[in-house]
């Protein structure tokens, strides 16, 4: 089996890998090959980075066991420069899946990076997509929960042929959502199969008993945590921060590990062209964010309702709301939904991720000192 990846040295992507290597290891095949597509950085060339994302303390034991030696025989890099100037022999790779995992997560809604972030995720998935949709078997677009944009209720798995718009908080659902929508579009115009893969807020691992908690890179509501620590280990007496947020505000968060299985259990279903990878629960947004004080030392905040007319009382209120803040509250003043998980369930069981879940991922980054794996 012969299968392409974008984004292996990200959060996802690097998970996605290993998946792939492991279902590898248990179906042997000499047509077995896991062509990655990736960029160097700086000096640090792409295959020193998936090299040591291969032989560091988190790399799964299975493939530890295995070696890296024995591992690189079924890789094959590929340069995004010659993929994009034409430079790659493509009959090389007829037949494969194309899981596309790379993208520029950034919930900024700051005006001047619109361009940057759908230019990111939206000119490079078209552009893969010319380039090699003669030639593969499949193109699996990795997306997001939150390309549904700002809807209440029970959120169903097609996003593409609703009878309205969907208002997005970002230009980072909006990319992905026109990405997912171009994808299907002119997969459907030509007749090749695709899958739409969204998982939700991505946390820590934790299925099996190796590593976990683990993940590479802290964002989103860890972002938020990271703020609070620093913040709470300040000299001088914590400062009053009113965080607007509903009271019925929730957030749906998905174990790293189970949405790389899942990928890899279902891009050869061709039942499934649009999945959400969500839990069945999302977190109320209160009561994470007082785990999350509690666990940081935090202890002098207040939750209010959304006020036009909010000024800042403190320096820690401006340092927040001009920074994480104001990429957050719009998905703090949201209205609550939930996604329909019947079909996820049968591809593979929700792990339940409670209170003590959640905190054990905020005490491992507080353990780790939020400091991201760099590859």
């Amino acid at each position: 089996m012969k299968i392409i990846l974008t984004g292996a040295t990200g959060v996802l992507g690097s998970h996605i890998m290993y998946e792939i290597l492991e279902l590898y290891i248990k179906n042997p095949n000499t047509t077995n090959k896991l062509y990655i597509i990736a960029r160097n950085n700086g000096k640090n060339s792409a295959e020193n980075r998936i090299n040591e994302l291969l032989s560091s303390y988190y790399t799964p034991k299975i493939l530890h066991n295995i070696g890296i030696n024995d591992l690189q025989q079924c890789i094959e890099f590929i340069s995004l420069d010659s993929v994009l100037n034409g430079e790659f022999l493509l009959d090389k790779i007829k037949g494969a899946y194309l899981i596309h995992s790379a993208g520029f997560v950034n919930l900024s809604t700051d005006e001047e990076l619109k361009e940057k972030i759908f230019d990111e995720n939206v000119l490079l998935t078209k552009k893969l997509f010319s380039v090699f949709h003669p030639f593969i078997k499949k193109f699996i677009y990795i997306g997001t929960a939150f390309s549904s944009g700002v809807r209440a209720g029970l959120i169903a798995n097609d996003f593409h042929t609703l009878d309205f718009t969907p208002e997005h908080r970002n230009a980072y659902e909006y990319a992905k959502f026109h990405s997912e929508n171009f994808i299907a579009t002119e997969c459907k115009a030509i007749g090749l199969p695709f899958q739409i893969l969204r998982p939700s807020v991505i946390g820590g691992k934790m299925l099996g008993t190796e590593n976990n908690y683990f993940i590479p890179k802290y964002m989103v509501f860890y972002l938020l945590a990271k703020f609070f620590y620093f913040t709470a280990k300040r000299k001088g007496k914590q400062e009053n921060v009113r965080i607007i947020v509903n009271n019925d505000t929730n957030l749906n968060i998905i174990p790293v590990d189970y949405v790389a299985k899942v990928v890899v259990n279902t891009f050869e279903n061709d039942g499934v062209d649009q999945l959400n990878i969500v839990h069945y629960k999302s977190f109320n947004m209160r009561e994470g964010l007082k785990i999350i004080m509690a666990e940081v030392g935090y202890t002098n905040f207040t939750f209010i309702p959304n006020d036009l007319d909010f000024e800042y009382k403190n320096s820690i209120e401006k340092m927040y709301y001009e920074s994480i803040g104001k990429h957050l509250k719009p998905y703090f003043i949201t209205e609550a939904n939930e996604y329909d998980t019947t079909v996820l369930n049968t591809i593979l069981e929700i792990p339940t991720l409670d209170n003590k879940a959640f905190t054990n991922m905020i005490r491992y980054a507080i353990t780790n000192d939020f400091q991201d794996i760099k590859v």
